[in-house]
């Protein structure tokens, strides 16, 4: 893939990053599970004329404070999902919604509601022929709990999606290693978050309202080295934004901004995807 050319970062760019240095250090300062700095990630890897896209959000829950909502959608090809994640303040799960839509339009809604004693896990198809239904209105097909696996006691149980954020908290840790479960469909997953070699990493992002940033940037990273937790019900299905295996988050040494994500990519193998465009939060909200 062909890099864009180096363009100078202009002032109005100058001032985003500014004003997102002084957000990182006040997060930093004040709370460790204090929300990041960044509202919305957006990233991009292009493979054998195919495009993949990621969209990360990150708001405060309006109903409750102390809870996050993560919002996420990601396309590639044919098949697409949308997934809603209320996260507590430590990053574990309380309730996930996924929408998927794969080839000719088949569509999946699932609802999982992370309870104390098992996940709950409710299917809906959509009803024959056209509908205007909302997804959380479609017929259920399926309903089952889904027992934690021995070894996620006292550990936050979370979705793949939450590794951002907890990943860039585990770096403001003095803590060597952290570990995380991560539920996909029916399988769990050790996480484990170490510290590794960043290196400089050559960036091309716009941030919202500002201008390009552009050139190579200083990362400090984080590895997610992954395995099976329990009984694994379902084939291997671990992926953060598409990607498998020992992934590597780099992270901009400066504004701990997620730059890059080094992986395994289905039928494309080492595979990387680079942020794109970020919105930053607004201080006052």
């Amino acid at each position: 893939m062909r890099k864009p050319p180096r363009r100078r970062l202009l002032p109005g760019g100058l001032l985003c990053l500014a004003a997102l240095a002084t957000l990182t250090a006040g997060a930093a300062d004040s709370d460790p599970a204090a929300l990041p700095a960044w509202q919305v990630l957006e990233y991009e890897q292009q493979a054998f004329f195919v495009t993949a896209r990621s969209r990360i959000e990150v708001v405060p829950d309006s109903a409750n404070p102390q809870q996050w909502q993560l919002t996420a959608s990601s396309a590639v090809a044919n098949n697409s999902e949308e997934v809603v994640l209320e996260l507590a303040a430590d990053g574990s799960a309380r309730h996930r919604a996924r929408l998927s839509r794969g080839k000719s339009n088949e569509q999946r809604f699932k609802t999982y509601d992370f309870l104390p004693e098992h996940i709950l896990r409710v299917r809906r198809d959509p009803p024959p022929g056209a509908t205007s239904q909302p997804p959380g209105e479609w017929p259920v097909s399926a309903r089952r709990k889904v027992a934690y696996p021995p070894g996620a006691d006292g550990l936050p149980v979370t979705d793949a999606y939450a590794l951002l954020l907890l990943a860039a908290r585990f770096l403001s840790s003095p803590g060597a290693a952290a570990d995380v479960v991560v539920n996909t469909e029916f399988n769990f997953y050790l996480v484990r978050m170490s510290r590794s070699d960043g290196g400089p990493v050559e960036a091309s992002y716009e941030v919202a309202g500002g201008s390009p940033s552009t050139g190579k940037r200083l990362t400090r990273g984080v590895t997610l080295a992954v395995s099976p937790l329990g009984e694994q019900v379902d084939k291997p299905d671990f992926s953060l934004l598409g990607l498998g295996g020992e992934i590597t988050i780099l992270f901009d040494e400066q504004y701990l901004l997620p730059l890059q994500l080094r992986g395994t990519a289905p039928r494309i193998g080492p595979a990387e995807i680079n942020l794109t465009r970020v919105t930053l939060r607004d201080p006052a909200a």
